[in-house]
């Protein structure tokens, strides 16, 4: 294991921590919840950011990433819906969303190709990480910023989640291109 995965295992400890601190009825408890996801969050980008720069990508990598990014974003839904007024509809549009694209991927990696995140899926990722943040600070009331950051991070999942079904079809349509090309197809 190399530090960028030593990262993102940190980052799936963190998530019962922010569980525990979400549910703590206090706004302490509740500041202290906003800063652990806040924190998890930026590991997100910091491991990223050093396995590429020291060229360690890994397979273990590859799939803890997406792994400890849905594992802190789902258990952080589950918080909001249960014990923030978070919109049901919403956590359901994002989890739909995330077990879709999780399902391409394996489908697409399985079929012998690729599916990279793409730039829609940063998008998607610092849009949620926005949202869940500002949702978990203990304002007393909804404001116009909590159903500005809610649309924008509903839009930039259903947005991403559509390019991914897209670039798969486009690559399994390559995929059979070739094969056809190379006489393995009729």
């Amino acid at each position: 294991m190399n530090l960028p995965n030593w990262i993102t295992v940190a980052r799936i400890l963190l998530v019962p921590v922010f569980v525990v601190l979400a549910y703590a009825e206090s706004d302490s408890a509740a500041i202290a919840s906003f800063f652990v996801f806040g924190v998890a969050g930026a590991s997100d980008i910091l491991d990223g950011y050093l396995a590429r720069k020291h060229g360690t990508v890994s397979r273990a990598g590859k799939f803890l990433d997406p792994l400890a990014d849905k594992l802190l974003v789902g258990a952080a839904l589950v918080v909001l819906v249960d014990a923030r007024s978070f919109p049901l509809w919403a956590a359901l549009v994002i989890a739909v969303r995330e077990i879709a694209v999780q399902w391409l991927r394996i489908s697409v990696v399985r079929g012998g190709a690729d599916l990279p995140a793409s730039p829609a899926a940063k998008v998607k990722t610092f849009s949620q990480l926005a949202m869940i943040g500002w949702w978990l600070l203990p304002f007393d009331d909804r404001n116009a910023v909590h159903w500005i950051l809610l649309a924008v991070a509903v839009a930039a999942t259903l947005w991403s989640g559509a390019e991914y079904f897209r670039e798969a079809a486009r690559t399994r349509g390559l995929r059979r291109a070739a094969e056809i090309g190379e006489g393995k197809l009729p």
